[in-house]
């Protein structure tokens, strides 16, 4: 928590993190600068100093509050409470793309600060998603309980498999120098709709023909 941060009017707050976010986005930890950020923010060096001590902090801090502000809209959302695993999938695509649409550089940001490779914060990234490299078949069942996954489905591959397409259609994406909403929330209710297809019970059928 950074109180002397937060004690900042919300729109002053908005600015630095919209500026520093773009500069991130668009430069890479290495490249982008305090003073550029400050100037895209509209803020001074010195203030911006004042709230973060270093780009390393900075940086993390807005990692940090990507997170933040996803988890809290999951949770209004209602999709950790979700037992139906491509259904919960859903609502965490909306809330997101909501996210990107009230926050234009944050979903950018996100995609390349998860594959930031200075040795300065890769770290501290790698360590955050290392969670979400451990969900195996044991966990699918348990947490996603009332879903009619395949008898002969290798939830472990089928996580994986999600995942890293997943992975790859957002570098993709990202490549473009922006990220469109409205786009991959399109983009991404298609890959819900044949993955329900091809995982769950009483579509293999369909699928295949």
């Amino acid at each position: 928590m950074n109180d002397k941060f937060y004690s900042l009017p919300e729109e002053r707050q908005r600015c630095i993190v919209n500026g520093a976010m773009k500069c991130f986005s668009l430069h890479g930890y290495e490249k982008a600068s305090m003073s550029d950020i400050a100037k895209e923010a509209g803020v001074s060096k010195a203030l911006l100093f004042h709230y973060f001590e270093t780009k390393k902090e900075l940086f993390l801090f807005l990692w940090n509050l990507t997170g933040e502000k996803t988890k809290e809209k999951m949770v209004e959302s209602g999709a950790y409470m979700d037992k139906e695993f491509f259904s919960a999938m859903e609502k965490g695509l909306r809330v997101k793309m909501d996210l990107s649409r009230a926050w234009p550089w944050m979903a950018l940001f996100a995609v390349k600060a998860w594959y930031e490779k200075d040795k300065e914060v890769s770290g501290d990234i790698a360590k955050s998603l290392d969670p979400f490299m451990k969900v195996d078949e044991k966990v699918l069942r348990a947490v996603y309980s009332e879903t009619d996954f395949r008898d002969d489905l290798d939830l472990t591959v089928m996580y994986k498999e999600i995942y890293y397409m997943s992975e790859g259609y957002l570098w993709h994406e990202s490549e473009k120098g922006e990220i469109d909403p409205d786009k991959m929330e399109k983009d991404y209710l298609e890959f819900l709709k044949f993955w329900r297809k091809a995982y769950l019970k009483g579509e293999k059928d369909e699928v295949c023909n």
